[in-house]
C-alpha cells in the first residue's frame, strides 16, 4: 500500500481530517492481544485524549509513561491487537511518540484482518502500512494513497521495541444494515456511518465527538468552540448521514454543558453528491432557530420529514458546546412512519412496559 508522511500541522488540510479515527476506544475498541506492556498497558494508546507528560512521576517498573511501553531488547518485535467498535476501511494512521525522547519504538508497522468470528488463530493478516521510521516525542501521519478493503482487526507492530504514546487509525465505518429499511436509527451516529466533514471551530474539542456512542463523561468529549465577539457569529459542523435518509426527529445533549450551553441551535439539510457540501450548496432549515439548555436532551420535530438528505448542519448560535446530536429518521426507501414519532427516550418507556 503506498503512503505518504506528512506534517501534523497538515492535518488538518489532508483527507484525514474527514475521516473517524476508528481506533478509540470511544468507539468501542479493545487491545485484545499483546506481547509485552512491562512498562505500560497498550490500552494507553486507544485514550481519545491526548496524551500527558508527568516529569518525576515513577512507579514500582519505572518512569510513568502514558503510551504503551514495552520491556528492552526484544530479539524480533512487540505487537499489540486492536478489536474495532466498528468494522470499517482505512485512509491513514498517526503513531504518536509524545514524550516518549530515547524509549520510543524506533519503528512501527500496521496489519489488519476482517475477522468477524473473533478466532484470531486463522485470521489472515494483510500489511496496510509498512515499516515506517518514528522519531521521539511527536507525531507521525502517514496518509494512504487510497482506502482500504474493509477490516475488523489492526495489529500495530512495534519494532523491536519500545514506547507508542497513542496510535489513532483513520477511516471510515462499514455499517451492518438492517434489512428493513422502516427501521427508525440514527442516521447521524457514527457505528451506523455518520461522520462529521467540516467545523468551523474546534477551538477546545472536535466537533466529532457528536456522534459518539453514549452521552459521555465531562466536557472532555463534546464539541465546544471559542467565545466569539462578533455580532451574527455562528459556529457550525457539517455531518455526512450514514446513508441518505428522512430525518424525523433531533435530539440536542447538553449534558455537562451547563454555562457554556449555545444560546440557540439550528439545523439544516442538503441533498449533494460532494463528500463536503460545496459553498453554493442549498441548504433547507429542519429546526428554525431554538433555545436549548443547560445538561439535558432537547427533542426537535423536523420540517420536510418527506425529503431526503445526504448532509445535516448543526449550528451553535453563536457558540458554545454540545455533547451529542442525534438525528433519527430511516434510510432512502423506508416507509415514512406516523410522526411525530416518540422522543426515544419515551419509546424505551413503551418497549419495557410492552415487555412486562
Amino acid at each position: 500500500m503506498s503512503y505518504q508522511r506528512i506534517n501534523f500541522e497538515d492535518f488538518n488540510a489532508s483527507p484525514l481530517s474527514k475521516y473517524t479515527d476508528l481506533a478509540s476506544s470511544a468507539l468501542g475498541t479493545t487491545i485484545v492481544e499483546v506481547t509485552n506492556e512491562f512498562f505500560a498497558p497498550a490500552t494507553n494508546m486507544i485514550n481519545p485524549k491526548p496524551p500527558v507528560h508527568a516529569p518525576g512521576k515513577f512507579v514500582a517498573t519505572g518512569a510513568w509513561m502514558d503510551g504503551w511501553e514495552t520491556k528492552r531488547h526484544n530479539p524480533t518485535y512487540d505487537w499489540a491487537v486492536l478489536k474495532l467498535g466498528f468494522s470499517g476501511s482505512f485512509r491513514g494512521f498517526d503513531i504518536d511518540t509524545h514524550y516518549f525522547t530515547g524509549n520510543q519504538a524506533p519503528a512501527a508497522s500496521v496489519e489488519a484482518c476482517f475477522c468477524p468470528c473473533g478466532n484470531l488463530e486463522k485470521a489472515e493478516w494483510k500489511e496496510i502500512l509498512p515499516k515506517v521510521e518514528l522519531p521521539p516525542s511527536c507525531h507521525n501521519v502517514f496518509v494512504l494513497e487510497k482506502d482500504t478493503e474493509v477490516f475488523t482487526h489492526l495489529r500495530l507492530n512495534n519494532i523491536p521495541d519500545g514506547g507508542i504514546a497513542r496510535f489513532r487509525a483513520y477511516g471510515q465505518v462499514n455499517p451492518i444494515w438492517s434489512d428493513n429499511k422502516d427501521e427508525v436509527i440514527d442516521l447521524a451516529f457514527v457505528g451506523n456511518g455518520g461522520r462529521r466533514v467540516f467545523c468551523s471551530n474546534e477551538h477546545y474539542t472536535p466537533s466529532s465527538n457528536l456522534l459518539l456512542p453514549g452521552r459521555g463523561g465531562n466536557m472532555g468529549d463534546g464539541w465546544e468552540t471559542k467565545r466569539s465577539r462578533t455580532p451574527g457569529h455562528t459556529d457550525y459542523a457539517i455531518i455526512k448521514l450514514g446513508d441518505k435518509g428522512h430525518v424525523f426527529k433531533a435530539e440536542i445533549d447538553t449534558s455537562h454543558y451547563c454555562g457554556n450551553y449555545p444560546a440557540q441551535i439550528k439545523l439544516e439539510a442538503t441533498n449533494v453528491a460532494d463528500e463536503v457540501p460545496a459553498d453554493n450548496a442549498e441548504w433547507t432549515t429542519i429546526v428554525e432557530p431554538s433555545k436549548v439548555g443547560a445538561h439535558s436532551l432537547f427533542y426537535f420535530d423536523t420540517a420536510h420529514p418527506e425529503k431526503v438528505w445526504t448532509h445535516v448542519k448543526f449550528s451553535l448560535i453563536p457558540d458554545g458546546g454540545a455533547k451529542r446530536v442525534r438525528l433519527y429518521g430511516v434510510r432512502e426507501g423506508g416507509k415514512i412512519p406516523q410522526l411525530p414519532i416518540p422522543n426515544p427516550e419515551a419509546q424505551v418507556l413503551i418497549d419495557n412496559l410492552a415487555e412486562e
